[in-house]
């Protein structure tokens, strides 16, 4: 079989999972991800049919039950040679499913829920106990810390979201990623703005990491600068 036919296949069982999961078939689809014989390519199966069901169906549960099971799945897989590529794979399940939980993308037809965002926050410290496990390096356990700062920020618990961010804060700049750590500081001013004790410092903040991401002249900066301002606009309002 060519690479191009494999890769067809894949993009076939891929839809026939999707059709599953759109039907109401979910422990099916799961059970058949499960039945792959290699463990490495099921997790790694978990992941893309986690974020297709987001992206295609915009079925936010269904793809939190995915998570669950896929994680789950990965991580009992503990004693064979591939652990470390499993464990990998977990983390990114968790990260991609936790993140896809937070409100603050402004992603059309998707409905996030309380439930959502608690499942989230389970998956986001998943995710950050696997990335610190893994020793995957400052970027990485920054992120991990921002992605539960951001979910902590939607979800109104603004002292456990400035606490995470501060940690986020710190692995970013031991790392020295100047882009990082001002996104981590907007995402501390958002949680500063969406108080009302704290609101006029927040926007003030805010406003100073916008200019300096703009300063920045990077695409990811910009690409910063508009996910607060998005997160901006959704979560915390003028």
């Amino acid at each position: 079989m060519t690479p191009k036919e494999d890769a067809r296949l894949n993009e076939m069982n891929l839809s026939s999972l999707l059709a599953l999961v759109e039907s109401g078939n979910l422990p099916v689809a799961i059970s058949s991800v499960k039945a792959n014989p290699d463990p490495v390519e099921a997790s790694a199966a978990f992941i893309e049919l986690a974020r297709q069901t987001y992206r295609q169906l915009k079925d936010v549960s269904s793809m939190v039950a995915i998570a669950d099971a896929g994680t789950q799945f990965a991580l009992s897989q503990g004693g064979t040679s591939n652990a470390s590529k499993l464990k990998k794979n977990a983390k990114v399940l968790a990260f991609n499913t936790a993140a896809n939980c937070w409100p603050g993308w402004g992603d059309e037809g998707i409905e996030i829920r309380t439930e959502h965002l608690e499942a989230g926050l389970k998956l986001a410290t998943l995710s950050r106990d696997l990335t610190e496990e893994l020793d995957l390096g400052h970027k990485e356990r920054g992120t991990a810390h921002w992605l539960i700062g951001a979910l902590h920020l939607a979800m109104g618990d603004f002292a456990e979201s400035i606490a995470a961010l501060q940690r986020a804060k710190g692995e970013y700049r031991a790392g020295g990623d100047s882009d990082q750590l001002l996104m981590a500081e907007g995402y501390a001013a958002l949680a500063l703005k969406a108080q009302p004790a704290s609101r006029s410092a927040g926007a003030l903040e805010l406003d100073r990491i916008l200019r300096q991401l703009g300063n920045q002249n990077s695409k990811e900066a910009q690409f910063f600068a508009n996910q607060l301002i998005t997160a901006d606009r959704i979560l915390v309002g003028p």
